[in-house]
């Protein structure tokens, strides 16, 4: 005779070291405060890099911009969309995904391969 597993079907508890979901929409609105900051490191970079060497910025700028619209949809979507429709682990995720993007910005301008 076998013994049955444990039950999948029951949730397991979550990490009490977790940020609460109030926690994390804070977190989502300080990365949207942050992304204005990324922004102005953006430009300084395109324009440092338009008015010195060659005169043109490095290939990856045009995505920078990108990176960093999709950093404030991803923020405004953690902050801003109920519980029912976003859970817990996702939208930590998706505040994480949003301060990679973020940063992903300045980086992307920053490479010059000139």
């Amino acid at each position: 005779m076998t013994t049955p597993g444990p039950d999948l079907a029951t949730p397991t508890t979550p990490d009490p070291f977790a940020p609460s979901t109030p926690a994390v929409r804070v977190f989502a609105g300080i990365g949207l405060l942050l992304l204005v900051l990324a922004f102005g490191a953006f430009v300084v970079i395109a324009l440092r890099q338009a008015y010195t060497g060659d005169g043109a910025s490095g290939p990856l700028v045009s995505l920078a911009p990108w990176s960093l619209a999709l950093s404030a949809v991803t923020g405004l979507a953690a902050l801003c969309l109920p519980n029912a429709a976003m859970s817990h682990t996702v939208r930590s995720r998706t505040v994480a995904l949003q301060y990679g993007l973020a940063l992903a910005g300045p980086v992307l301008a920053a490479i010059d391969f000139a």
